[in-house]
């Protein structure tokens, strides 16, 4: 089977043409894929394979004289390949095995890469049982470069027979690339931090001559790509000198591979090292406890982000009703208000870090990109606003969620208080809370945990603050008729955060799916107006509006989407919609760029844009500059944006990239201003 895929969104029919022109027509089987700069072909060790048997396979990829293509870490530019696997059941592939990479200089950036060609292995494990042949493909996608770099795209396959294995024409191929695989190194070894540089130590094995040494690392956001690397030997041991980078991931390990040129043959080893201060502690100690003060003080500003003002209104109430009680009750509802956010922020670090463990990219506010949380919280909104609005006083099996119960007095009651903050905060990011986030989601289950915690305590802050000297309530005015009113006033927040959920449900999914949650937003209103029409009846009439109500609650949750309408997304049409492919061929270009990272329901997000992004003066100077515009949507889970938010040492949006012709990015405020946006743009020449 044989496709060739246009990357990008609503690409025009006359523009396919014109893409399909640039390429003749080739002749190829099904293992074998041309796009003209490069080609790819899947080989196998064996065209028979048995049951329980590993088989070895790999993507050749063959380029054209001076182009390239990237390693896992393609360095200041470019994107490494990705191979989807189509097997059959039962069939499971390994992660791609990388051989060693080259250096590519493009001035000024360094890349890692292959030049020419490259062959990247996969192991097959076969089930313990299985019919035979079968069949298995791959979907590649990598980036092929010279002046300019192209997304490539296409699918090859193999056929397999059931038998024990056989020594094809590739075997050889296959083992000897094997060899190359970077391996454990085999000597003591160790890296350290001193003074701002970083030095890995090595000793010796034997009497060898080491010439050259390079470190390239996995990750992005350790060392500098640029700078030279110092190698210094002696008769046992040798050391490399490496610069940190300029915009610097928080780690407590170094992890990469390390070249050698020993006795004119070189060897690639795999390092995974520790990192170490100069007293031989680990350095994470100091960027720890700098993220817990982080993670606190981005607590303590949350409460003033727009996307927590739903909340502030249960929080005005209960501030009012509990000012007239006991001095130990309100401490007390401050604990426990206290207790309910603490544990909530535990709940999402524990899921975190489990997600994170499975392999899935996630961050912070990561739950309102499932439409069936964002139907629940407007379910939820709309029923707090009728609640504000009316009479109803909820049966005592109901009485307890949130703040929602006539007894609000009731602990249990603030507890759910600080469960539903928790969850309505998630979307905003606020200063300080990036970094710190982002340190939290690379560390450890402990460390992190740690600075959910400390963000979970500077957010209960206030509110605990002001039950512990209620003096600080002395100029609220007293309860009185005035309450009813303020009450229902406090609805209207309540609708307008589930009007703004709707609107992100709508760049989620379809609009036949936002109109069945409407109709069960509807229903639950329904259920809500029963339960007070019939409080003054009878029991039976009661207990069968609550069953009733119950009913049309639950048919209401069953008209919410479980998936993201796949072609919802494209009924956007971005001009400069982001991609990893599009920004490394932009930075190749030495094009001044920046980079928008936003969601739907990111309120800080949106006031940015509305109060600094989107403005004339700002939209002006962006082409006077030529400054290229690309919006990162993460308002649905897009893998390929998380992984570039991990990057930058954030899990979360907002993060705003500014990317001059040469050099390495700025990183901009969380809170943008027009005035403070203009100041960065200007200083791009």
């Amino acid at each position: 089977m044989k496709k060739l895929y246009t990357i990008g969104h609503n690409v025009r029919l006359a523009a396919l043409l014109l893409l399909i022109s640039f390429f003749p027509a080739k002749s190829f089987t099904g293992s074998y894929f041309d796009t003209g700069e490069s080609s790819i072909n899947l080989i196998t060790e064996s065209y028979q394979v048995n049951t329980k048997d590993t088989l070895l396979v790999g993507i050749e990829f063959k380029l054209s004289p001076g182009w390239h293509t990237y390693w896992k870490n393609p360095g200041d530019s470019g994107e490494g390949a990705t191979i989807k696997w189509d097997l059959p059941p039962g069939f499971k592939a390994s992660d791609i095995l990388w051989p060693g990479p080259e250096r590519i200089p493009v001035d000024p950036l360094m890349t890692y890469g292959y030049e020419d060609k490259a062959l990247l292995l996969t192991k097959i494990e076969t089930p313990e049982q299985f019919s035979g042949p079968v069949t298995i493909s791959a979907k590649v996608n990598w980036l092929t470069c010279k002046h300019i770099c192209i997304p490539q795209e296409g699918e090859v396959d193999i056929t397999l027979m059931k038998g024990s294995k056989t020594i094809g024409k590739f075997a050889t191929k296959l083992k000897e690339i094997a060899l190359t695989i970077p391996k454990n190194f085999p000597t003591p070894s160790r890296v350290t931090e001193i003074n701002e540089k970083i030095f890995l130590q090595f000793e010796k094995e034997g009497s060898s001559n080491i010439s050259e040494a390079y470190f390239f690392p996995n990750e992005y956001g350790l060392i500098s790509y640029v700078k030279d690397q110092k190698l210094e030997t002696n008769d046992n041991s040798f050391s490399l000198q490496l610069d940190p980078a300029e915009v610097r991931v928080e780690t407590n390990k170094l992890e990469g591979v390390l070249k050698l040129k020993i006795d004119e043959t070189e060897e690639f080893y795999k390092l995974d090292l520790p990192l170490e201060g100069a007293s031989g502690s680990p350095i994470l100690a100091m960027s720890l406890l700098t993220g817990i003060v982080f993670a606190f003080l981005g607590g303590i500003i949350l409460n003033a982000m727009p996307c927590v003002f739903p909340i502030l209104s249960i929080k005005i109430l209960g501030f009012i009703e509990q000012s007239q009680g006991s001095k130990e009750k309100l401490i007390q509802h401050g604990l426990i208000f206290s207790a309910g956010v603490l544990t909530t922020f535990l709940a999402i670090s524990w899921l975190l870090i489990f997600l994170r463990a499975s392999g899935e990219a996630i961050g912070w506010g990561y739950q309102l990109q499932s439409p069936w949380v964002v139907s629940i919280l407007i379910y939820l909104f709309v029923a707090i606003g009728i609640v504000f609005m009316s009479n109803i006083v909820l049966g005592s099996s109901l009485a307890n969620f949130g703040s929602l119960a006539k007894n609000r007095n009731d602990l249990l009651s603030s507890f759910f208080t600080g469960v539903l903050a928790v969850i309505v905060a998630s979307p905003c990011t606020a200063p300080f809370m990036g970094p710190a986030l982002g340190l939290a989601l690379l560390q450890p289950g402990l460390k992190s945990i740690l600075i959910f915690l400390a963000l979970g305590i500077g957010f209960s802050l206030p509110y605990l603050m002001l039950s512990i000297y209620p003096q600080l309530l002395s100029r609220l005015p007293k309860p009185g008729e005035w309450m009813q009113t303020f009450k229902q006033i406090m609805a209207f927040p309540m609708w307008a955060a589930a009007l703004w959920l709707a609107w992100v449900l709508s760049a989620q999914v379809n609009m036949q799916s936002v109109f069945a949650v409407l109709i069960g937003a509807l229903l639950i209103a329904l259920a809500l107006w029963l339960m007070e029409k019939t409080q003054s009846s009878d029991r039976l009439i009661r207990r069968i509006t609550v069953l009733f109500s119950l009913g049309l609650m639950i048919f209401s949750i069953w008209l919410i989407p479980l998936n993201q309408d796949e072609d919802s997304s494209n009924l956007r049409n971005e001009v400069n919609n982001f991609s990893a492919l599009k920004l490394s061929s932009l930075r190749s270009e030495k094009k001044a760029i920046f980079v928008n990272f936003t969601a739907d329901w990111c309120i800080t997000c949106k006031v940015n844009e509305a109060i600094a992004l989107d403005q004339d003066n700002v939209k002006k100077l962006l082409r006077e500059k030529d400054i290229v515009y690309l919006k990162a949507d993460w308002t649905r889970k897009d893998p390929e944006i998380a992984s570039v938010l991990a990057r930058y040492g954030r899990t979360g949006v907002p993060l705003y990239l500014l990317f001059p012709p040469v050099g390495a990015p700025t990183i901009l405020p969380e809170l943008l201003t027009e005035d403070l946006l203009l100041d960065f743009l200007n200083e791009i020449n």
